[in-house]
């Protein structure tokens, strides 16, 4: 019997499963979105050029949330110029740098479980989670850009976190805490 063979991990495939997470990891680090996002894509580009693929990788997740924290390192000390950058640099380096780390990748990846499954949400539902959660819109606010009443957009939200509750756990609790 032939020896079955993984299934092949295209870089578009890894990169739609971490970007976000991966992006979220690094503006916690640096506290600046647009860099922590061109952090996270030159990391998917050096390793595109490197090898694209990613089955030879025994731990992928592990090696990139610690090239995006090696990558993050380095640009706050290229930004050390800045005091805002530098006092961040002061910060991480002052934390306990291996619990502080583990600590943003636990949320990272709790939020990636919750976005995995907020994705498979019923259309309605998953439009209001997105815009209360996501984007930090309020229900009245929901309301006027969905076209529906409060009420409607307060139903939405119940229902998806009834479902998100099911389905995560634990994970779940932990994801309220950080944002509800």
């Amino acid at each position: 019997m032939p020896a079955k063979r993984e299934p092949y991990l295209s870089l578009y495939a890894v990169f739609n499963q971490y970007y976000n997470s991966l992006c979220f990891f690094a503006n916690r680090i640096i506290n600046d979105q647009p860099a922590a996002e061109d952090i996270v894509e030159d990391l998917f580009l050096r390793l595109w050029e490197k090898e694209p693929d990613f089955n030879q990788h025994k731990n992928l997740k592990a090696a990139l949330y610690i090239g995006v924290k090696n990558a993050c390192l380095d640009y706050i000390k290229k930004q050390k110029n800045l005091r805002s950058k530098t006092n961040a640099l002061t910060y991480l380096l002052q934390q306990e740098q291996e619990d502080y780390v583990l600590n943003e990748i636990t949320r990272a990846e709790v939020l990636r479980e919750v976005y995995t499954e907020m994705q498979k949400l019923p259309p309605e539902c998953r439009k209001v989670m997105q815009l209360y959660y996501r984007h930090g819109l309020d229900h009245k606010n929901i309301s006027a850009k969905l076209g529906v009443t409060v009420s409607t957009v307060k139903n939405q939200k119940a229902r998806g976190l009834k479902i998100l509750k099911k389905k995560l756990g634990t994970s779940f609790l932990y994801f309220l805490v950080l944002f509800g």
